[in-house]
């Protein structure tokens, strides 16, 4: 199960290929972008419980924190051994059980679109088809440049506009579900929060 959770957790990071065709998006749809975009550029801070499931049988509960631009972690609750924070150039996944440490360029997952500044949803990704439905919106994305990397699907209630949760889906058909719950936002962060951690003293390792 921890070797499931941390997999889960991983694909939050890296994404497997799953082809996709993209139709031309209508008038609604890239207002709808648009709003989207200026809901992500009015975020300073935000925390919130989540819950991670996979269609292969792992679930996990943390704490997602967001200081923008480029910070955000996932604290999973114990006993996983699981962290991932952003330090706005690096997703680092930290397995404190394994002691190991694993760097994925920030702007190569499409969870970045969480801590850019300016937030801009067809500049690195491509929005493959938006589906509004009463009170939800749904867009479905993958990665510009590498359209073979990997899709996700954000889902956003409606008036308010708020994230509610994503999937992501690799080609081999497992599914991360990451749902946000009890979410805050505007509260202070310290930085050290978003940095990575020395497995043997536990202090926050400065870059």
């Amino acid at each position: 199960m921890k070797k499931l959770l941390a997999l889960a957790a991983l694909a939050l990071c890296v994404l497997l290929p799953q082809p996709s065709g993209a139709a031309p998006l209508s008038a609604e749809d890239k207002r709808a972008l648009k709003a989207i975009e200026a809901y992500f550029d009015g975020l300073t801070t935000l925390q919130a419980r989540f819950l991670q499931v996979s269609n292969q049988g792992a679930t996990a509960q943390g704490i997602l924190s967001l200081k923008r631009p480029g910070l955000m972690r996932f604290e999973y609750d114990a006993p996983s051994p699981v962290l991932l924070v952003s330090d706005g150039t690096w997703l680092i996944f930290q397995d404190n059980e394994l002691q190991q440490t694993t760097h994925v360029p920030l702007g190569s997952t499409p969870l970045a679109v969480l801590v850019e500044d300016p937030v801009d949803l067809t500049e690195n990704l491509e929005v493959l088809e938006v589906i509004r439905n009463p009170g939800v919106i749904r867009l479905l994305m993958r990665m510009r440049e590498d359209p073979e990397a990997g899709m996700i699907q954000m889902v956003f209630s409606d008036a308010p506009l708020e994230l509610r949760q994503w999937t992501i889906t690799d080609a081999q058909g497992v599914e991360v579900k990451v749902a946000l719950l009890e979410t805050r936002k505007g509260m202070e962060l310290d930085r050290d929060l978003f940095k990575p951690r020395d497995f043997e003293s536990g202090n926050f390792i400065d870059k």
